[in-house]
């Protein structure tokens, strides 16, 4: 098993970055109780074989993000137990898609001024036939005020033009879901964990290169694609609880 020292040496990140995860995960997962004191600055530097400035400016990035109280001449002790994981979970049904969609607050980031066509690769299986045109919308989206999501999403020019309004001030799925007489007959959605580009990092607060939740997803009508979004969310939202001995349908 590689020691410390070598784990840290893989990562481009700073090493005292990279020591203040690996601390705040002992604090989040319960290792390192509030109230308790943590080893020694000299025992850390001896177990990750660091110097004893990075080490410090990692205990200082803990300190100020309030999880730990450093007191000269008595060391370093938990302050709080972490942040808690964010209540709201990743959709991974249509309906679910809705209700987190109705709960969401919407910034428009960029719109098309005129028709744009769909991206040739949509980065998942997909046999439906095209519309043909489609309004562009890149967005940001908060729940109570913190950041959840930023996507890129494309909307049928002639469904877009029954309530553009609708669209450009929340998410796409819960004004789909209620337009009357147009029924979602297929949808489907593809997770995967990529790292996050530029654009994303400044909409999340993550850093460059963070990992982040991509979920690609498209909905059809009469088999065409009226809806196809690429989104990325943070990683803590993705929580996927499944029966293993559940009966298949």
């Amino acid at each position: 098993m590689p020691d410390a020292n070598e784990l840290l040496s893989r990562s481009r990140e700073p090493v005292y970055l990279q020591l203040a995860t690996i601390f705040r995960r002992q604090i989040e997962s319960g290792a390192w109780q509030p109230g308790e004191q943590i080893p020694s600055l000299d025992a850390l530097c001896r177990q990750y074989g660091v110097a004893r400035m990075t080490m410090h400016h990692a205990l200082s990035q803990l300190d100020a993000e309030g999880l730990v109280d450093r007191a000269r001449g008595r060391g370093t002790f938990v302050k709080a137990a972490g942040r808690a994981r964010r209540p709201m979970a990743l959709p991974t049904s249509w309906h679910e898609a809705v209700a987190v969609g109705g709960q969401l607050s919407t910034e428009a980031i960029v719109e098309s001024t005129a028709d744009v066509s769909l991206p040739t690769d949509l980065g998942m299986p997909c046999d439906f036939r095209r519309a043909d045109a489609y309004h562009f919308l890149h967005r940001a989206h908060r729940v109570d005020g913190r950041p959840f999501a930023v996507g890129e999403v494309y909307i049928a020019a002639d469904v877009f033009a029954r309530e553009p309004e609708a669209f450009r001030q929340g998410a796409s799925v819960p004004v789909l879901d209620r337009f009357p007489g147009l029924t979602v007959s297929a949808a489907r959605q593809r997770l995967t964990i990529v790292p996050a580009g530029a654009e994303a990092a400044r909409a999340l607060a993550l850093a460059v290169g963070a990992p982040v939740a991509e979920l690609r997803r498209f909905a059809c009508v009469d088999d065409v694609i009226v809806y196809y979004a690429r989104i990325e969310f943070p990683t803590e939202y993705v929580c996927l609880d499944f029966d293993l001995l559940a009966n298949p349908s």
